[in-house]
């Protein structure tokens, strides 16, 4: 199992915290951000949300013997795989982005609605695509954002969205439409709601697959530090 942190700033500094916890920016906010979702990151882990998450994605792993197998095999995803989980984490990303600008005291509900679902469709076909890679560091990208999800499950409840025994979504279109202005904005209105959190996740995965596809081609990457990623 490929144990690298692909991504921006590889092990740079606070870049590496920032890749791993999701900070994007300038890096005194990057210092903070990074320092929060540290401690949000300790607080999922006592909580058990974050085993939840681990234990959905290791599912198909039956036993320590299996996995630890698996970590020494050091076996390569295939492009195939993560061309999928590029092109997903892409069509998330820009989702997640459209949600986060709209214009809450103005939009349509049934508009909202087909932005909703679309951001949830996209959330799920990335999960799907993700289950089955070797990358600890990917499949971690992963568990973040599944992280993210079952932090903010019981707004997503009151909206009608709710998240099934996989970590996918799913909507009950009537309790949306009777949901308030000011719980779907907090959940998806600008950057630091659970769309931009869920879109920086996203934006981690596709760099992550880019650069494992360029790994794999013999094509290595070097990030602003010298880290060879």
């Amino acid at each position: 199992m490929n144990t690298n942190f692909y991504g921006i700033g590889g092990f740079g500094g606070s870049s590496f915290f920032d890749s791993y916890f999701g900070a994007t920016g300038s890096s005194t906010n990057n210092s903070a951000f990074s320092m929060n979702s540290m401690l949000g990151d300790l607080k999922m882990i006592q909580s058990g949300v974050y085993k939840k998450a681990l234990k959905s994605y290791y599912a198909q792993v039956k036993t320590d013997d299996e996995k630890e197998s698996i970590s020494k095999s050091g076996q390569a995803d295939s492009d195939t795989s993560l061309s999928s989980v590029k092109s997903n984490a892409k069509k998330l990303n820009e989702s997640a982005k459209a949600l986060q600008n709209i214009d809450y005291s103005k939009v349509d509900r049934e508009d909202l609605l087909s932005s909703v679902k679309k951001f949830a469709s996209d959330y799920n076909n990335l999960l799907s695509s993700t289950k089955n890679l070797n990358s600890y560091s990917m499949l971690q990208t992963a568990v973040w954002a599944t992280d993210q999800m079952n932090i903010s499950e019981g707004l997503l409840n009151k909206v009608g969205i709710s998240i099934k025994a996989d970590n996918t979504l799913a909507i009950d279109e009537e309790a949306f439409a009777k949901a308030k202005d000011s719980d779907l904005k907090a959940l998806f209105s600008g950057s630091g709601s659970l769309a931009g959190r869920i879109g920086q996740k996203a934006s981690t995965l596709f760099n992550q697959s880019v650069n494992q596809m360029a790994t794999n081609s013999g094509k290595y990457t070097y990030s602003m530090y010298g880290t060879l990623y």
